[in-house]
């Protein structure tokens, strides 16, 4: 293999993906440096803990981590608007399950989390000057803020429960669950606010029993009855709602028609985890277009939930 030393960095000079000689104390290269080094403190937390949805979801930031610092080196666009409400929605799913606030050091999880976010807020404060002078792009910034929050509340989780727990399967991959249901339900809602829309959002499992029925203040009585079957639809179908409608117009599913469950609106999206479908999301209340955005945001999600 080729030697790790190169020999061409002794003056003080290094490159990226896009600039071939750059100074190492050029700002990219600190927030480059920052962002290392929240991966590499990050992965001493996630050596100490033993929670399974903790290891999991560290694991995920740090694989995000590779494209994030892959974007601001040059390469290919890692960061969207929905990245921020994808962190959102994580950040509530453990805020809900700590009551009042402890100072670091609780135990080492806990203690290395809390370091990991004072790294997070200086790489953070090192792309507000980047963005500044126009060198990377704001989802990048608003993402780099979310994450700093979440690992608060990681910090804040881990310092709450320091006993080592039985795999209990609540957020294993292969099948849904109704925390799992409530967190995609959740991150739907944040989004839906984006657009406007006021949904009501059915998740069923593989079997299509249903999981979680939730309707957002002030949303439509109907979509009650509609999001649960373009969930069942999707779910049984084992394709969008959208695409369904399509296949009946002379496709595999020609001479298929609504009703006894069934519903032809988009809005309903399987849900996949581990290489197969562990339930469906039927989401109602805005446009056939707006629905069909919010589903397919939250089978999205939980693909990036399983690499974030």
């Amino acid at each position: 293999m080729d030697k790790l030393y190169t020999g061409g960095g002794d003056k003080g000079y290094t490159q990226t993906l896009s600039q071939k000689h750059i100074s190492k104390s050029d700002l990219i290269i600190e927030l480059l440096g920052s962002l290392d080094e929240l991966s590499a403190v990050l992965g001493v937390a996630k050596a100490a803990a033993y929670d399974d949805k903790l290891v999991g979801d560290i694991d995920r930031i740090q694989k995000k981590l590779i494209g994030v610092m892959g974007e601001i080196a040059g390469g290919e666009i890692s960061v969207t608007d929905e990245c921020a409400c994808t962190v959102e929605a994580m950040c509530d799913s453990y805020q809900g399950k700590f009551e009042g606030f402890t100072v670091s050091g609780e135990n080492t999880v806990s203690a290395n989390l809390s370091l990991a976010r004072t790294v997070a807020r200086r790489a953070e404060r090192c792309a507000v000057r980047a963005n500044q002078l126009g060198r990377i792009k704001q989802p990048m910034l608003v993402w780099l803020n979310r994450i700093s929050d979440l690992l608060y509340a990681m910090s804040q989780y881990a310092a709450k429960d320091n006993t080592p727990k039985a795999a209990s399967g609540e957020y294993a991959p292969d099948m849904m669950s109704l925390a799992l249901a409530k967190e995609l339900s959740l991150a739907v809602e944040k989004y839906a606010e984006t657009l406007g829309v006021k949904p009501v959002v059915a998740i069923v499992d593989g079997g299509a029993n249903l999981i979680l029925l939730h309707a957002t203040d002030d949303s439509y009585i109907a979509s009650r009855k509609i999001a649960q079957d373009k969930a069942y639809t999707s779910v049984s179908l084992k394709m969008p709602t959208i695409t369904a409608l399509k296949e009946t117009r002379g496709g595999a599913l020609d001479g298929l028609t609504a009703g006894d469950g069934i519903c032809l609106l988009g809005g309903g999206e399987p849900l996949s985890a581990g290489g197969r479908i562990i339930g469906a999301i039927g989401v109602s209340g805005g446009t056939a277009e707006q629905d069909t955005r919010l589903a397919h945001f939250a089978a999205e999600y939980l693909l990036r939930r399983q690499t974030l």
